[in-house]
């Protein structure tokens, strides 16, 4: 059986592209409800840049196709297929990971190689790090200055563009090795179909959601503190609904040549929403955060 699984996932995976995240509608929404309910004790250049927050959410797709060393470093930051990694006990370490998809066996269980499994949580934390240490340093600069302002432009680049990674790890598909269509054995006989992805973060997104179905249902801010542990239970939630996202993906409540599905719109705004409130508590807390001085190792 485990040969066959084999198989089948690499069958699938030679068949069907690589699949995108949400759609540029899905990531627009999802960076702009973050700035909805933003508590008010932010630096106010930061409310004042949320065009361009918005603006930034979609760039890491914009990525893809420049070039051989970059399209092969940006796709895994956007997924974890969780199934591969379930049972280790994962570093908050990108490079230690590594090494243990090694020694544990994982990638000749599965027949992948070191990318095959994603590091969306680590680039996640990464970012969340990176973009409380450039708060931390704006607290540092001047007021007025060019330093000040060069750090400015800086903390609002990392953190639109945190909210594409964000925003993936909210939506199912980027969590699973049935990324787009199912192919693990399927008894519940589940889409196979390469059109999955699209038809549900995409389609589904542009035909059935606005801005008013995600902001109604953020949830009330939290102060986080371990990047690395928030973004991995994030996905781990994501994971739990993949069969209910197939379940009603095979009902058709993703088809936009039908009326639109209730299911199939709270489920979608929900994810969104969840995405949208995680990116928000990430900034306020990159920004609560860097008021401590920085761990010395």
């Amino acid at each position: 059986m485990r040969g066959v699984k084999r198989v089948i996932v690499f069958v699938a995976f030679f068949v069907c592209s690589t699949a995108f995240a949400w759609g540029e509608k899905g990531h627009y929404l999802s960076n702009e409800a973050a700035t909805f309910g933003m508590p008010n004790d932010m630096p106010t250049f930061f409310y004042r840049s949320y065009p361009e927050l918005i603006f930034l959410a979609f760039d890491p797709d914009r990525w893809r196709g420049a070039g051989e060393s970059l399209d092969a470093a940006n796709p895994p930051d956007h997924f974890l297929d969780y199934e591969y990694v379930s049972n280790l006990d994962l570093p908050a370490d990108r490079y230690k990971f590594i090494a243990l998809l090694n020694s544990s066996g994982t990638l000749r269980r599965h027949g992948i190689n070191n990318t095959s499994s994603g590091f969306l949580p680590w680039k996640i934390a990464e970012m969340s790090e990176l973009l409380t240490s450039e708060f931390r340093q704006w607290r540092f600069s001047a007021p007025g200055s060019p330093e000040r302002a060069f750090i400015e432009h800086d903390i609002i680049h990392v953190a639109g563009v945190l909210g594409h990674f964000v925003a993936d790890s909210a939506n199912p598909h980027h969590t699973t090795i049935n990324f787009n269509g199912w192919v693990l054995p399927n008894p519940q006989h589940y889409p196979t179909d390469c059109e999955t992805h699209d038809r549900f973060e995409t389609r589904f997104v542009s035909h059935a959601i606005d801005l008013s179905d995600v902001t109604s249902r953020l949830a009330s801010p939290t102060l986080r503190s371990d990047y690395f542990a928030t973004a991995l239970e994030f996905i781990r939630g994501s994971n739990a609904l993949v069969e209910r996202l197939y379940r009603m993906d095979r009902d058709g409540a993703f088809d936009v040549f039908r009326p639109v599905s209730p299911e199939g719109k709270a489920f979608t705004a929900d994810r969104l929403a969840a995405g949208a409130s995680l990116l928000r508590d990430i900034w306020w807390s990159a920004w609560r955060n860097s008021a401590k001085p920085p761990a010395r190792r």
